[in-house]
């Protein structure tokens, strides 16, 4: 039996390249309403990745934007500490 699947298999995803994230001294210099991205907001924030990820899924601080897959948060939302805001 001859496998017509296999192409499919043998050939690998293609990893778009990423830029490395700005380091907090780029960051802080960039205006309020700029965007981030969730490694930048960690670096700000000082969580992890993952835990802006579960963050997100429950609806927690900080506030993120959507465009399509990308996942961004605004740079004047994490300047706002949550218990000002109401949140937790």
């Amino acid at each position: 039996m001859i496998d017509t699947n296999s192409h499919r298999r043998s050939s690998a995803k293609k990893e778009r390249p990423r830029l490395a994230p700005r380091s907090l001294e780029e960051i802080y210099k960039l205006p309020a309403n700029a965007l981030l991205t969730p490694s930048e907001t960690a670096l700000v924030t000082r969580l992890t990745e993952a835990a802006l990820s579960v963050r997100r899924s429950k609806g927690q601080w900080p506030p993120f934007l959507k465009f399509g897959r990308l996942v961004r948060y605004g740079f004047a939302d994490l300047l706002t500490p949550p218990s000002s805001r109401g949140e937790r």
